[in-house]
């Protein structure tokens, strides 16, 4: 099903639109975290979990490279670590050979054995009887992406596993960074986030930059939060100077000087011409 089949409100498409990019600056397990939280205001369910598994040349998991869990019950990891169930799930067995949405219930009509009926009626013990579970494969890596939403009414509305396929491509790309993020200091910002940070120093606010990079004002705000805490800033003229001083953008000290006289301008009172240009640590401190 396309999404123009849908019944979606436009704050809906937005949110989604707003998902995909706030995707682009993931780089750790709590951005992660947030963003698939973002995904349940979209698409409510109960439990969330997302890993990257280790696959090999036959499409079998090997082993699990990375896993941020949102809302699992930790007994219920527990349990399904300790009882072995990687070996008998029957989503999971599925997923990592076709990487294809799943609809639970569809999928556990199809299991036979009695270790597969054992697991599933130990899973619905915990509320785990519906859910969709959906990914990508990394050929270059030999990894696979795994999200699963787990709800009881997820299989009774048809939007929900349209709207998370159109997710994914974005999830898997989000998950990946934060399992593979660069370690220099340029690579700290993604690139989005030094646009948002170059428009920043020429003083723009979070609205006028919305307009010039054609994203949404909350999109934005998201990237500027993602740079304060990345560059450890608690202001944005601090971000601004710690992004100058080490070169993580173009940039000089006229630029933070054009940015400085742009707020101070909207404030009503710019600086005193004839009083000696601050450091950027002054500034940075000030600010």
């Amino acid at each position: 099903m396309k999404l123009r089949q849908l019944d979606l409100t436009q704050s809906e498409l937005q949110d989604m639109l707003d998902i995909a990019h706030n995707a682009m600056g993931v780089s750790s397990d709590q951005e992660m975290h947030s963003l698939l939280l973002c995904v349940r205001a979209l698409v409510p369910c109960e439990s969330i979990i997302a890993f990257l598994g280790e696959t090999s040349a036959q499409g079998n998991l090997k082993g699990v490279a990375k896993l941020v869990n949102v809302s699992y019950s930790a007994e219920w990891l527990g349990a399904y670590l300790e009882s072995g169930y990687a070996a008998v799930d029957p989503v999971l067995l599925t997923h990592f050979r076709q990487f294809k949405s799943q609809l639970w219930s569809e999928t556990f009509r199809r299991a036979a054995s009695v270790p597969e009926q054992d697991f599933i009626e130990h899973a619905s013990s915990y509320n785990l009887s519906e859910g969709i579970t959906l990914g990508q494969h990394s050929n270059a890596r030999a990894l696979g992406s795994l999200f699963s939403f787990a709800g009881e009414d997820m299989g009774e509305h048809p939007r929900h596993r349209t709207v998370l396929a159109h997710l994914a491509p974005h999830l898997h790309v989000a998950l990946m960074r934060t399992a593979f993020s660069p370690s220099d200091s340029r690579s700290l910002l993604s690139a989005r986030e030094r646009q948002v940070l170059q428009w920043m120093i020429a003083g723009k606010t979070n609205w006028e930059a919305s307009r010039i990079l054609g994203i949404s004002e909350r999109t934005v705000k998201f990237h500027v939060q993602n740079i304060l805490r990345k560059l450890q800033s608690s202001t944005r003229g601090q971000a601004i100077a710690q992004a100058l001083e080490q070169r993580l953008v173009a940039g000089s000290l006229s630029s933070l000087e054009t940015w400085i006289a742009s707020v101070c301008s909207r404030s009503g009172s710019f600086p005193n011409p004839e009083s000696p240009l601050p450091t950027l640590r002054q500034l940075a401190e000030v600010l």
